[in-house]
């Protein structure tokens, strides 16, 4: 009989050594999830300006080979026909619709649209999304060539 009692003794201690390792799993399981959720939050913000930045430089490309800005702007794809620094533009709708506003998908979103001339029939445009997140200054810029192939 003493070594039954010997076994139940083991078995407790073992029971308690599984309940101890468990409880130190789940203790670092709950450690990261916050650090998951802030991922996530970021991946979600980079994905949001991605897809904003890609409407507005196709919406560009469907419009006009020439990308004249005043086309541009009555298409309603620039806010506006003047430049808020040499060559760049400002854009409030990636397609004319109020939920691709960047200020209302992004964290004081703004865009941003480059037009350089590289050559006679050759422009350089590259689109900039950039927005505030956790009071740091982030962006995506997608650019591309697009030349003027006339009639």
């Amino acid at each position: 009989m003493k070594s039954g009692s010997k076994t139940r003794g083991a078995l407790l201690t073992e029971v308690m050594f599984a309940i101890a390792i468990a409880l130190v799993c789940a203790l670092l399981f709950a450690a990261t999830m916050p650090v998951a959720n802030r991922s996530r939050a970021k991946a979600d913000m980079m994905n949001r300006a991605i897809g904003l930045a890609q409407k507005e430089l196709e919406a560009m490309k469907g419009v006009d080979s020439s990308l004249n800005p005043t086309t541009l702007k009555n298409a309603g794809i620039l806010d506006s026909e003047v430049p808020v620094s040499p060559n760049k533009y400002s854009f409030t709708n990636a397609d004319t619709a109020a939920f691709d506003n960047p200020a209302k998908v992004l964290p004081n979103g703004k865009g941003t649209v480059t037009i350089e001339l590289i050559d006679i029939e050759l422009r350089r445009v590259v689109v900039e999304v950039t927005w505030k997140e956790n009071g740091k200054d982030r962006s995506y810029k997608v650019g591309t060539l697009v030349a003027n192939l006339g009639n």
